[in-house]
């Protein structure tokens, strides 16, 4: 039976990274050339945000989440401490970073499908089928960083972005500066929006937590990438093995260049795993200073947006 099963996610997994570059496809096909010409125009403020604020930061979730209006109570819970302790900013988490048009898995004809493996998921059922979703949200990622369908994937995705942004306040043209907080996958989708977002003059950062991503093009437009590492996060290595262009034998890459530049800083911030009760927005497991690892890593990125001082974190900055 167990046999059976793990043929099955195999077959699932071929069959998504097979179709995943179609749905980027069909909506440049669609609609995505025309939206293009039009990507960046005024987008009205929610009522009530008019008032611009002195940073953003957008949060981007892994991929285990199946609608920017989806995310878990732990993330929930980590953003509001983020806009408690940063009052100067405005922390947004709307997009859905594994879509090229920002639908969420429940805004589609498929709604019954991963409905039901969510619900499955949360009840602890069904062996290996809700992992079903992160199967197909992976793939999105791989598309995110093939340089052959990534370019359509992410300025769709910069397009929802800079909706986002508008709505929040951030007015063009003003220099405010963006932070993009990609968690795990959405490390790579940042990166790959972040290209399209810096060519409209907005100076992006991206901060990766536990991030898995390739050496995009973003890298070259970036201010700096701040990679968050837990010691106990073993994921977060599969985007140095998965992508030549992270390995010492491809020196031209974007992502080589970046650290000759200084522009990669990779952080120690301690023994986190990669997600769940002792990840990096886990409130279970504390520290010899009393903060649990949703603290630290709340800590460590206020500390980035306001402008690295001093380490101040297990470690401190590494170079990598």
């Amino acid at each position: 039976m167990i046999g059976w099963t793990l043929l099955a996610l195999v077959v699932v997994l071929v069959l998504f990274v097979l179709l995943s570059p179609l749905e980027s496809l069909q909506w440049w096909v669609a609609k995505g050339e025309r939206e293009v010409a039009e990507t960046f125009d005024v987008v009205a403020p929610e009522p009530g945000l008019r008032t611009p604020a002195r940073h953003y930061i957008v949060y981007l979730s892994g991929v285990g989440t199946i609608g920017g209006d989806e995310l878990s109570g732990r993330e929930e819970a980590w953003l509001q401490s983020l806009r408690d302790e940063l009052p100067e900013a405005r922390v947004v988490g709307d997009v859905f970073p594994y879509a090229v048009d920002n639908r969420g898995l429940r805004q589609r004809a498929t709604v019954w499908l991963w409905g039901r493996l969510h619900r499955w998921r949360r009840k602890g059922r069904a062996l290996f089928l809700p992992f079903i979703i992160e199967l197909r949200n992976i793939a999105q990622v791989l598309v995110s960083a093939d340089p052959r369908y990534g370019p359509t994937y992410n300025i769709g995705l910069a397009q929802e972005l800079w909706r986002s942004l508008q709505r929040q306040g951030y007015v063009p043209g003003s220099g405010a500066p963006v932070t993009l907080v990609g968690f795990s996958g959405g490390a790579q989708v940042a990166l790959g929006a972040g290209w399209y977002l810096s060519g409209l003059g907005v100076p992006v950062t991206v901060i990766s937590v536990g991030g898995i991503f390739g050496d995009d093009p973003g890298l070259d437009r970036v201010r700096h990438l701040w990679h968050l590492s837990g010691s106990r996060d073993k994921l977060q290595h599969l985007g140095t093995v998965a992508f030549p262009g992270r390995w010492p034998t491809a020196p031209l890459s974007p992502w080589a260049k970046a650290k000759r530049e200084g522009r990669v800083t990779t952080l120690d911030v301690g023994p986190m795993e990669h997600s769940g009760a002792n990840g990096y927005l886990g409130r279970r497991a504390v520290g010899e200073d009393g903060r649990n690892h949703a603290e630290v890593t709340r800590d460590v990125v206020i500390r980035i947006v306001r402008g690295w001082t001093s380490p101040g974190v297990r470690g401190g900055p590494s170079s990598t």
